[in-house]
């Protein structure tokens, strides 16, 4: 048996909320027999979420300090109830009130993800970090980028592993690459707003795309306290009529936008303890074919390969997104050539049936 010790699951949403369960589901879709242990959500929507799943779900809920320390109890007294092969957990903090002895034994997987390695050396959580992630057999870093900001984190016996994340097929995506006659000046984006996205450069380059492309239209997708500044920049540069905020939407909503966009970006930049680790929306955007423009920085050369299935530019060079966009959106056969390897790639890569196989090799799962 699997057994998943997280905070991450849904329903809360998040990147690593899907990435944890989406983990879940393709190894229970194995044959494999997983339990988890995850946080409380909202009453209902929990409910929702547990019913669709064949494996238990237990969930621990109150004041977080308690909670943390019950749900760790919880999964040592599992552990030695016995038949527990393998524990998997969300991040470094799902092992902190995790005592050692009852992992003995047992075969510890931790996902990485990036941002929580950016702490100031010498300081206390650099201290728990390393002493919980000496608990683990394998660190699974979403990217190499990752993977280089975890290594130093990580000691002795413990070994340190690039796997690249699994992706559920989007609601709307087909295995059956399609290039849409629709895909002509559609720009889209999906992310939080918050400045490392890099949508405030996007915005920026919209009227000289304008000037070419007169027909440009730029949807975004996604909440964040980035928006009012978002907004106001959006209004100063003229653009205002070309650019729509979405928010939140439905799943089929966001199918009909990606099925009709005709670049997916997200100049992604490093901001002060906040970097892109690798970028699932890119893998996203991949499965409708739609090629990407990622910036450099951060874990999205291993989500986007540059020149392949989209391209990598420094997000904060305004010129060099614009420049690729531009190649894109003139260049209507490089943009088909380059969307539909980005499409190959998902379907044989990154959708969950197909990922699972790394995780499986790693834990030694047969």
């Amino acid at each position: 048996m699997i057994l998943f010790a997280t905070q991450n699951f849904l329903p809360s949403i998040g990147g690593t909320q899907l990435y944890v369960t989406g983990l879940a589901d393709a190894l229970a879709a194995q044959g494999h027999a997983i339990e988890v242990f995850c946080d409380s959500a909202s009453r209902d929507a929990a409910a929702r979420v547990d019913r669709a799943r064949a494996y238990p779900i237990r969930r621990f809920g109150g004041l977080r300090p308690w909670m943390r320390r019950a749900k760790a109890r919880a999964v040592a007294k599992r552990i030695a109830e016995g038949g527990v092969q393998a524990i998997i957990t969300d991040t470094w903090k799902s092992l902190e009130h995790l005592p050692e002895a009852p992992l003995r034994g047992v075969r510890v997987l931790c996902l990485a993800h990036g941002s929580e390695f950016l702490v100031p050396a010498g300081s206390s959580k650099e201290r728990r970090m390393i002493e919980c992630l000496s608990k683990v057999d394998i660190v699974a870093a979403n990217s190499h980028f990752t993977a280089d900001l975890a290594r130093p984190f990580v000691r002795g016996k413990t070994d340190m592993r690039v796997l690249l994340p699994g992706v559920d097929a989007p609601a709307g995506a087909s295995a059956q690459y399609v290039a849409s006659s629709r895909r002509e000046q559609r720009l889209l984006t999906i992310a939080r707003l918050e400045p490392r996205k890099g949508i405030d450069t996007v915005l920026r380059i919209l009227p000289a795309l304008a000037r070419s492309h007169p027909g440009i239209r730029y949807d975004i997708i996604g909440k964040g306290d980035d928006l009012d500044r978002l907004i106001a920049l959006a209004k100063s540069l003229g653009v205002s009529q070309r650019v729509h905020f979405h928010g939140y939407i439905s799943e089929q909503d966001k199918a009909d936008l990606l099925a009709n966009a005709a670049v997916f970006l997200m100049p992604n930049r490093r901001e002060p303890e906040s970097v892109e680790g690798f970028g699932i929306v890119f893998i996203e955007a991949a499965a409708f074919g739609i090629p990407s423009i990622a910036g450099a920085d951060g874990g999205t050369v291993d989500a986007v390969r540059n020149g392949e299935t989209g391209y990598v530019v420094n997000g904060e060079d305004g010129n060099a997104v614009a420049a690729a966009v531009a190649n894109l959106l003139n260049d209507p056969a490089a943009r088909i050539r380059i969307g539909k390897a980005a499409h190959h790639r998902f379907w044989s890569e990154f959708v969950w049936s197909e990922a699972v196989h790394r995780f499986e090799q790693v834990l030694d799962l047969g």
